[in-house]
């Protein structure tokens, strides 16, 4: 297992972790579940390693369900129907669920109590073994839980679901030094050996996300045992030369994007990007642009995305 399984094992995300401490320290004395809480931040900062030692912390189980996969109340219904005391229930990307999904959620957060007028209430509930109490409303009190909302674009989460939730909680991007902390402690894990020059050359090149400093090393393992075995830094050059990404953690699809806004000489709106480039849109605005952004290589404006001065320069000396 190479997550951490606890706040102490967790790298990174200080606030976080002083947050959640505070939380889960104080809910165990008073013997009831961590409020519900909302972590927002870009994809791979660890919102689903953090809600997953919550969970362990108060021992219930971790129930994840991507927002955008729920696509009727009877089927958000059912997910509540099947908690148990002290359970996790983890909604990612949770800006995506329709009002209507939206509207099963409070009475569930703010008393614990689930209603529902549809079609096909009672069946499910038929099919969980559960006895409902009230007839007249069809609803079931659910046992003590903690909902755990992510998101990638907290603006699009709306009012009154922020409002319900107790905390708020932003994932920053990791340093490098940490990153190479998270990348040394994964390869002890995984017995694989390796200079300490190269786990700090792997963080560089993995975007300040703790996900991608665990892609590129699994890539960077499997290519030096491919190739015989020596963790070096002449095969990490090679690695990351065959992957496409450079020193400064730029993908292909990174340059690619510079490229096509330098050229254009304009403004250019994400959706033209996005079909330059053959991406999509969300895959630009969650994992593309928040890297660009951070490091100065783009702007935006009014009219659209503009790049800057240093992205010209980093894609000459690229392809110099």
């Amino acid at each position: 297992m190479i997550r951490p399984n606890t706040l102490s094992e967790f790298v990174g995300q200080q606030n976080a972790r002083r947050i959640l401490n505070v939380l889960i320290t104080a809910s165990k004395r008073r013997g009831e579940p961590v409020p519900h809480l909302l972590m927002s931040g870009q994809p791979g900062l660890g919102k689903t390693t953090l809600a997953r030692i919550v969970a362990s912390e108060m021992g219930g189980r971790l129930i994840e369900v991507v927002g955008s996969s729920l696509k009727n109340t009877a089927e958000m219904t059912a997910q509540l129907l099947e908690l148990r005391a002290n359970d996790v229930l983890f909604i990612d990307e949770i800006h995506a669920l329709s009002r209507k999904l939206e509207e099963i959620l409070y009475g569930a957060m703010e008393d614990g109590t689930i209603t529902a007028t549809e079609a096909g209430f009672d069946d499910l509930m038929k099919q969980l073994g559960i006895r409902n109490g009230d007839k007249s409303r069809k609803s079931h009190q659910l046992p003590p839980f903690t909902l755990i909302g992510a998101t990638t674009l907290l603006g699009l989460t709306t009012a009154p679901l922020r409002s319900r939730f107790r905390q708020i909680i932003e994932l920053e991007a990791y340093n490098d030094e940490e990153l190479r902390t998270i990348i040394t402690n994964a390869a002890t894990k995984l017995a694989f050996d390796m200079p300490g020059e190269v786990s700090r050359e792997i963080a560089i090149r993995s975007r300040g996300t703790a996900r991608t400093a665990m892609s590129n090393l699994m890539w960077y393992r499997d290519y030096v045992q491919a190739d015989g075995g020596v963790a070096t830094m002449e095969a990490l050059q090679a690695a990351f030369e065959l992957k496409g990404i450079d020193r400064n953690g730029m993908t292909r699809t990174d340059r690619e994007y510079l490229r096509r806004l330098i050229e254009a000489d304009e403004p250019m709106g994400v959706e033209t990007l996005a079909s330059a480039i053959g991406e999509g849109v969300e895959t630009l605005e969650e994992s593309v642009e928040p890297f660009l952004l951070r490091h100065g290589y783009i702007n935006r404006t009014p009219r659209g995305r503009v790049a800057t001065e240093k992205a010209t320069q980093i894609l000459m000396e690229v392809t110099a």
